[in-house]
């Protein structure tokens, strides 16, 4: 069923909120930049979100939910092995798929992460008590080497991993598959430096 003139202008001032918050962050954003980006009156953004804090909670849940969601689906399809750099794989082509949909809502999740107003720490700090580490997340790091910890294993993956995407913020936004291509050479490197070697790997 095709989305109704209300419901698709809803969704380009959704759009636009995660473009705009990406580039200016919660403080500088007005209410007209976003409408402006979006193609509608201010009085319509306000007409769907009430206020700027209304927003910006609304989309961050939603950016927050469309992650979770295609992680899930990627996770859905567990293969063996089943460690992490497996996991980072299956994820990234899940990921990027809704990069196509929906090219800033990686964007905004990074800028959200590091924006320094009072909301967007506390939408953040909630995101991470409502997910937490599940005990099959934690199980993917079995496989690492014994003289690095599952912790700090767990940080270099993220610090790489963020690290990579803020390169590729800086450059303006990318191809989804170019970009896919990229991360993925991050992860076997990721995978050569970190993972357990079997006896047979070590002849």
């Amino acid at each position: 069923m095709a989305n109704t003139p209300d419901q698709e202008r809803k969704e380009r001032v959704i759009l636009a909120a995660w473009e705009v918050f990406a580039r200016f962050g919660y403080q500088k954003t007005s209410m007209q930049d976003i409408a402006t980006i979006a193609g509608v009156s201010k009085s319509v953004v306000f007409k769907y979100f009430q206020s700027k804090e209304n927003l910006y909670r609304s989309v961050f849940r939603l950016a927050s939910d469309a992650i979770a969601e295609a992680d899930a689906k990627a996770d859905a399809d567990e293969t063996e092995p089943n460690d992490v750099f497996t996991a980072l794989r299956r994820r990234v082509g899940a990921r990027m798929e809704l990069f196509a949909r929906s090219p800033y809502v990686y964007s905004f999740s990074y800028a959200a992460a590091y924006d320094k107003d009072p909301l967007a720490r506390e939408l953040v700090q909630e995101e991470l008590a409502r997910r937490g580490v599940t005990e099959a997340s934690a199980k993917r790091y079995t496989g690492i080497r014994c003289d690095v910890s599952p912790l700090k294993a767990k940080q270099m993956i993220f610090w790489v991993s963020q690290g990579f995407l803020e390169e590729q913020l800086s450059r303006g936004l990318a191809e989804p598959d170019d970009l896919q291509k990229e991360y993925l050479e991050w992860v076997d490197t990721l995978e050569l430096l970190l993972k357990e070697r079997s006896e047979d790997q070590d002849v």
